[in-house]
């Protein structure tokens, strides 16, 4: 939705129709007694706006639901032409909002309809609203009345051809506002309801951000079933019999997993209907010919009471036969004219592998398991009699689902190949009992191979990635940070053990109490240590982590030390904008028509009780997944505020700032906000933040002297701001050293969205080198000073500081060479040692350099 007009005197004289409409009526008998009421059509928005999935937009969706209603009025009643007018007959037509009621009103419409589809919920449903508000407890529509009537007639009659359900027909001020018994603008909330000088009605049609409902819309037929809708309740709201019109449709699904199918060629009374495909249709919104399918289809103008035989066929699954009689109730609602024959239609291709979770079948690590997904339902019995694994290889399997196979191979031996069989001659799959097709070549029965060779051992323990505050570095705009150290791989972690672990002191030795929490994220491990109270300002801390944390192959850590500098201001006023402990006033993510490159059903919105502070209740969590077969060429979330707009900043004289969980994905987010009012053009801090770390991260905007950049409108960040919106942002680009490439998938937490001001005045005194590092444990960000090159049989060695220690020691962890050079510098013999893998641990006073050589 989101174009708020309606009218009510009339309808436009229209030009030609400049779309093609299929499925045209037969046997129409015209209608008499239109006389010269005057019908204005406001298809919603204008030319490709209001993008839902994949890229088609609610302007598209709606002048062709409008077209529809105008060829129904044209062909089955003695309207006369210049007795209807559309704002718009095309996609290239821009109308503005207010230009729309300017039109009816000039052209003396005696109703005004304007047709939309919503956006952001998870529930499909109609909804229609009237202009309207309360007084005093009652509901008064706005006059000419008549939009409440149409309403009541519509309401039902396009819920059921859509068949879904509906919100209810609302005065739209009640709606939107319902809780006051007297509103205080005793007037139209809608724009369209409000200026109009008719009686009128919006109405939306389900929503384009619902994969089930999207993937229809993209029909071109379904949307003749709406405009259908949409005309039999115009000629009872003006009075006239309908005419008898019949329709036969349906949805065809696979019987296995519920998709649509695309491509059925579906016969009936000598009539031929194929459901979309990606070469007909898809093409044109993603380049992935697997993602949307609708399965629909719809036959106009069936004989009524006839019994039909229809038959179903496609490539790849069994044909089925069907017999319906096409019913038909003139004086009934418009659902009652639709003969509905859903079918399923069951595959008969063979099941196969269809993916496999590992890349590189060379070097495997038996950290995580490998999982296999087959393209059908299988027996899960006979595929773990048909399953097997040679040299003695030790295999645990486990299911997800009837399509999901997991196998633990952690006891697999490392630098041993294996080759992993599925007898082609037991596995079958569980709903047709076909053999599997093992080598994918569409014949069943075939094994499948799958050979993996196991990775080297893993003997460097865990290392430090990147931290918060970062190391020699300072908190901003923050009086409690959270620290966050974050590890190049999963520790293997033990809450009991490592509880202590973490410890945070000044440089007078006072330690400061917090708790300490640890999680895996994106096959690395983030340890979070909170705070109990606030920092003293402009102090030097120490941060420790203790030697001994274990990863999953059990390498223990050194111990790893970093400093940083508290905030130095103390804050003057403090505002919670948004605490962010739910999900309320936000849209889906695919909610908003800047949203773009979504996949089809893997982005949402939820609450999350993993927080950036011990005073949050809850976070918000953003689960996204971009299509990397989309064709639009921009990959981006809007996660909209919409209760927003309600709430006015007064001035950019402050911070704003909010915490965000990172993923490590290397993609975009910001917060945006409108400048100066709530349709102003949307702006945020300029650059974004990178996620290319991952946990808690505090991010701040000093609106006032940060530099920001334009979303939309040119108008100035000087004044008056509101929240728009969360904004995540994938560039899609190559991988370089300035430019990582963006994961397409992930997800994000945001907590406590502050707006706050500074003593600006205050003048940092602490130092940095207030406290010394400690000798030895500073972790890896000190073994870049230490380099180590192989030169024939010697490695020679070199550091800033004393060796104290080379070791080296075989793939299978014996200690084969033992030094304690005691100088910066130092040549290594490994003539003696024989063929094969080996790591080599270089230790200093302050850090420790592992690397692994060939002999």
């Amino acid at each position: 939705m989101k174009l708020y007009n309606l009218l009510s005197k009339g309808f436009i004289a229209a030009a030609l129709c400049a779309m093609s409409l299929p499925c045209t009526p037969v046997n129409a008998a015209e209608i008499e007694g239109w006389g010269d009421f005057k019908l204005f059509l406001d298809p919603g928005h204008s030319a490709r706006e209001n993008q839902g999935l994949w890229g088609y937009s609610e302007a598209e969706k709606t002048v062709r639901v409008a077209l529809a209603i105008k060829e129904y009025l044209t062909t089955y009643t003695d309207m006369p032409a210049e007795c209807i007018m559309l704002c718009r007959e095309d996609d290239n037509t821009v109308v503005d909002l207010e230009e729309r009621s300017d039109m009816a009103n000039a052209w003396g419409a005696d109703f005004f309809y304007s047709i939309h589809s919503d956006a952001a919920a998870d529930v499909n449903t109609t909804l229609t609203m009237y202009g309207g508000w309360k007084k005093d407890g009652e509901i008064i529509e706005k006059t000419p009345n008549g939009g409440k009537a149409y309403g009541e007639i519509l309401n039902p009659n396009l819920t059921g051809v859509m068949r879904i359900t509906t919100r209810g027909n609302y005065a739209d001020r009640c709606y939107y506002d319902p809780s006051p018994a007297t509103h205080a603008n005793q007037y139209p909330y809608l724009s369209v309801n409000r200026r109009s000088n008719m009686a009128s009605l919006l109405s939306e049609g389900g929503y384009h951000t619902i994969a089930s409902q999207q993937q229809l819309n993209i029909n071109d037929d379904y949307k003749r079933l709406e405009g259908f809708a949409a005309f039999r309740s115009i000629l009872e709201y003006h009075g006239l019999e309908c005419p008898v019109q019949t329709f036969l449709a349906g949805i065809i699904t696979n019987s296995e997993n519920n998709v649509p199918i695309n491509g059925v060629t579906v016969t009936a009374d000598g009539k031929t209907y194929t459901t979309d495909t990606w070469e007909s249709v898809f093409n044109k919104y993603t380049n992935n010919p697997d993602l949307i399918h609708n399965g629909f289809y719809l036959f106009e103008g069936i004989e009524a009471n006839k019994e039909v035989e229809v038959t179903f066929a496609a490539e790849g699954y069994d044909p089925v036969t069907k017999t319906v009689t096409i019913k038909s109730d003139p004086d009934g609602l418009a659902n009652d004219n639709v003969t509905w024959l859903d079918v399923e239609m069951t595959s008969n291709a063979p099941a196969k592998v269809e993916s496999i979770s590992i890349d590189d079948l060379t070097s495997v690590s038996p950290v995580y398991p490998i999982v296999l997904t087959f393209s059908r339902n299988m027996d899960r019995a006979s595929v773990e009699e048909g399953f097997s694994i040679d040299n003695d290889g030790k295999v645990e399997l486990s299911w997800d689902n009837d399509y999901t196979l997991n196998l633990d191979i952690s006891e697999l031996v490392p630098n041993t190949k294996y080759t992993i069989r599925i007898d082609g001659s037991v596995a079958k799959n569980s709903q047709t009992g076909q053999l599997l097709d093992g080598n994918g070549d569409g014949t069943a029965g075939d094994d499948y191979v799958l050979e993996i060779t196991m990775a080297e051992p893993d003997l460097t323990p865990a290392s430090v990635v990147s931290t918060d505050p970062a190391s020699d570095g300072e908190v901003v705009y923050n009086l409690r940070p959270v620290i966050r150290i974050e590890y190049n791989e999963p520790l293997n972690w033990n809450e009991d053990t490592y509880a202590d672990f973490v410890t945070v002191k000044d440089k007078e030795g006072n330690t400061y109490s917090g708790s300490l929490t640890h999680a895996v994220v994106g096959e690395r491990s983030v340890l979070h240590y909170y705070f109990d109270e606030d920092l003293p300002l402009d102090k030097c801390f120490l941060v420790t982590v203790k030697e001994g944390l274990a990863d999953l192959s059990g390498n223990l850590s050194d111990e790893y030390n970093f400093r940083f500098l508290s905030e130095y201001r103390d804050i003057t006023s403090q505002e919670t904008v948004l605490a962010l402990d739910d999900v309320s006033g936000f849209w889906a993510p695919d909610g908003s028509g800047s949203s773009a490159g979504l996949t089809q059903d893997a982005n949402s919105i939820e609450t999350s009780s993993i927080t950036a502070s011990k005073d949050s209740s809850g976070s918000l969590q953003l689960n996204y997944s971009f299509d990397p077969m989309d064709t639009g060429g921009a990959w981006m979330i809007r996660e909209y505020y919409n209760a927003g707009a309600s709430t006015v900043h007064e001035t950019v004289d402050g911070i704003l700032s909010f915490w965000v969980y990172g993923d490590g994905s290397n993609n975009k987010v910001s917060v945006r906000v409108r400048a100066n009012s709530s349709t102003g053009g949307i702006k945020y801090r300029d650059p974004e933040t990178v996620l290319d770390f991952r946990g808690w991260k505090h991010v701040v905007w000093d609106m006032a002297n940060d530099p920001y950049s334009a979303f939309t409108g040119e108008d100035e960040l000087n004044g008056i701001w509101r929240i728009d919106s969360f904004f995540l942002t994938h560039l899609n680009t190559d991988n370089t050293p300035d430019v990582p490439q963006q994961a397409w998938e992930g997800v994000l937490l945001f907590d406590n969205l502050e707006f706050n001001r500074f003593d600006e005045s205050a003048v940092r005194t602490a130092s940095i080198n207030d406290i010394e590092l400690p000798q030895g444990g500073v972790g890896q960000l000190g073994a870049d000073a230490i380099t180590v090159i192989r030169s024939g049989s010697v490695l020679k060695v070199a550091a800033g500081e004393n060796i104290v220690a080379v070791d080296v020691y075989s793939i299978s962890g014996v200690n084969v060479i033992s030094v304690a050079p005691q100088s910066t510098d130092a040549e290594i013999s490994i003539d003696a040692l024989v063929g094969g893998v080996y790591v080599a641990k270089i230790a200093t006073g302050n850090a420790v350099k592992t690397l692994k050589f060939v002999k």
